[in-house]
């Protein structure tokens, strides 16, 4: 079996990076599969990984066991392998005696830290100690920029942010004057009222697009598309930007597919809309009309009990029960496309 030297050096790269001296086979497989992507699935895929392990092995940087071998493959791998240089001296706290910068003074007294975040730690302050000496206080960017600046991988930092090293006294995004903003939600103008209508599915999008659009005396001034269950994740979005108009400033309807999945992305989006001082309420009408659908997968749809209940309402909830009762669903493509119109034109004349 022909194994490449890159993909050995590979192994060996992602191997060191793990920082683990004793590595199970079971870990060995998505590392060799990130190393050797070609073998992914192929008859040769374990001879590789053997030939590969040797070769680090002859290199000094894996220790192979002498019994502990899985017979099941041929050829047979190793249960596990040891990684010598991952074995620390007793004692070893390279940390504690770095030179840090104030900022970073408290780095000293953790009580653990692995390589990799005792690198992630210097990188950071090298950059505070330039940004200090250069007498000028950092331009503010996105997070992944800063990312990018400090290590090289611009999704390491969203990473660090959730370790303990993040936190009060410790590191910040402010002290890394950079700062996150939600993924955005796509939306266009429909008119020039201030309420949003989202919707679940994009077929439903560009309707209601070209519905709204050609339609007038409504206050709906943009359609979005939540993307399926993204919706609940992407709500801060709203306050920053809809369809190029700045926050949102009027009523945020939702509409999404009745079913369980539709119903509990609607809830979800309510409970993230309440965070952020955004009210997600229900386009009434839309959800009501989907109550005189045909029920689709009629009895292959199992509700949990209460499920949307007190974001729909008691009426609307009850209107809807002939589809929960039949264990079904409706979707929303299965609601024609004059009713969007007529849901619109019933909130009102387009408030400025």
């Amino acid at each position: 079996m022909l194994v490449r030297q890159t993909e050995v050096d590979a192994l060996r790269s992602a191997l060191v990076e793990r920082d683990q001296v004793r590595v199970p086979l079971e870990a060995l497989w998505p590392l060799w599969a990130m190393a050797a992507p070609r073998l992914v699935g192929n008859v040769g895929q374990v001879e590789g990984l053997f030939v590969a392990l040797k070769a680090l092995e002859e290199a000094g940087v894996v220790t192979l066991p002498l019994h502990a071998w899985d017979t099941t493959t041929r050829p047979a791998l190793p249960k596990s392998i040891t990684v010598p240089g991952a074995r620390k001296a007793p004692g070893q706290r390279p940390w504690t005696r770095f030179p840090w910068c104030a900022r970073m003074g408290w780095a000293a007294s953790l009580p653990a830290l692995s390589d990799a975040q005792f690198r992630d730690l210097t990188a950071v302050n090298d950059w505070l100690v330039r940004a200090e000496a250069s007498g000028e206080p950092p331009q503010q960017v996105l997070l992944r920029y800063r990312s990018v600046e400090l290590f090289g991988d611009e999704k390491r930092l969203e990473a660090l942010a959730r370790t303990e090293l993040f936190g009060p006294g410790r590191l910040s995004l402010g002290l890394l004057r950079c700062r996150r903003v939600p993924a955005p939600l796509p939306a266009a103008a429909v008119g020039p009222g201030t309420d949003l209508l989202v919707v679940e599915n994009s077929d439903t999008y560009w309707t209601a697009v070209d519905v709204l659009s050609a339609a007038d005396r409504h206050p709906v001034g943009a359609v979005a598309w939540g993307s399926g269950k993204t919706f609940p994740s992407q709500v801060a979005a709203l306050t920053v930007d809809v369809a190029g108009r700045g926050p949102v400033q009027g009523t945020v309807w939702y509409w999404g597919d009745l079913d369980p999945a539709g119903v509990t992305t609607a809830a979800d989006a309510a409970a993230a809309g309440a965070a952020h001082e955004i009210l997600v309420r229900p386009a009434e009408s839309l959800w009501a009309a989907m109550a005189d659908r045909p029920v689709q997968n009629s009895g292959g749809v199992p509700w949990p009990p209460d499920l949307g209940r007190d974001w729909l309402g008691p009426a609307l909830w009850a209107r809807l029960s002939t589809v929960r009762d039949t264990s079904g669903r409706v979707a929303q493509e299965s609601v024609p496309a004059e009713s969007l119109a007529a849901w619109a034109t019933g909130l009102g004349r387009p408030r400025r």
